[in-house]
């Protein structure tokens, strides 16, 4: 076919007729047009002429193949602890802000996920807030950014973690388990409160794997129905001063791994 029978073609192509088209750059573009009438999408990639800075045909995902993408790569960089339970579909571009509050936590997270890198530590975040406020599909949220930028996170659901690790006593592997918590590059505990949870469990396990994080410079973030004070009391198991101690130096290790923010779903104030 001739350089002028494949102009004829090209100029009754809608999205190229206009185009201001070189000799060099006609047998390219009619190559499209017939790829794009024979097989316009090859195995979820659509085929797409570009045109700046200069005529080349490329192969973009459709939208369920950048979806595919997406997933295996939150999939390849987001583990879980002997449980899957994190709302996949939470996006931190949905997160509202219609209070001081949450406005306060949406900047914390962007911050980290802008500044964050395995050579430079930065803060986690402590979020506290009453039941259903937000608290784990902010952390979710926060979880699947950084596995889509390719950062290693452990996703960690407290009430599965206590029976996985009573698991690991019985079945001889418990010092294996402790060492995912203490290891990970970004560690996430979810729903973190006094329930089932034993002096043996916070003294043994939550201190040591939170004093190592603090150590290694390894970020933590925590979701919790409880405020630091209200966390202070309900960790104290028995009420007496040494217990209250022990609490309280788990604490200081919260304190000292993240920044605290609450979040409610009050409005803002009139004023």
């Amino acid at each position: 076919m001739t350089i002028d029978e494949m102009r004829k073609v090209i100029t009754k192509d809608p999205e190229i007729k206009k185009l201001d088209i070189l000799d060099v750059d006609v047998n390219k573009i009619y190559q499209y047009i017939v790829q794009k009438q024979e097989r316009p999408i090859v195995d979820g990639y659509e085929i797409v002429l570009r045109t700046d800075p200069y005529i080349e045909i490329v192969y973009r995902p459709t939208k369920e193949k950048a979806l595919e993408i997406k997933k295996e790569r939150i999939r390849r960089n987001l583990k879980f602890y002997d449980s899957e339970v994190y709302i996949q579909d939470a996006s931190l571009k949905d997160f509202e802000c219609f209070n001081d509050e949450r406005t306060k936590a949406f900047e914390k997270a962007q911050y980290f996920l802008d500044n964050y890198k395995k050579d430079h530590y930065e803060k986690g975040i402590f979020i506290y807030g009453k039941y259903g406020t937000g608290k784990s599909y902010l952390l979710s949220a926060i979880a699947q950014e950084l596995a889509l930028k390719g950062v290693a996170v452990l996703f960690v659901y407290v009430p599965d973690l206590i029976r996985s690790i009573r698991q690991g006593m019985n079945e001889g592997n418990l010092e294996e388990r402790i060492n995912k918590l203490k290891q990970a590059d970004i560690l996430m505990l979810d729903d973190f409160g006094g329930e089932n949870m034993s002096a043996w469990f916070r003294d043994e396990i939550i201190v040591p794997v939170l004093q190592y994080r603090l150590s290694a410079k390894l970020p933590v973030f925590i979701s919790s129905n409880f405020s630091l004070v209200q966390l202070m009391e309900a960790l104290t198991l028995q009420k007496d001063e040494t217990n209250r101690m022990k609490a309280g130096r788990l604490v200081q290790r919260l304190k000292d791994l993240m920044h605290y923010v609450k979040l409610s779903e009050e409005p803002f104030n009139a004023s």
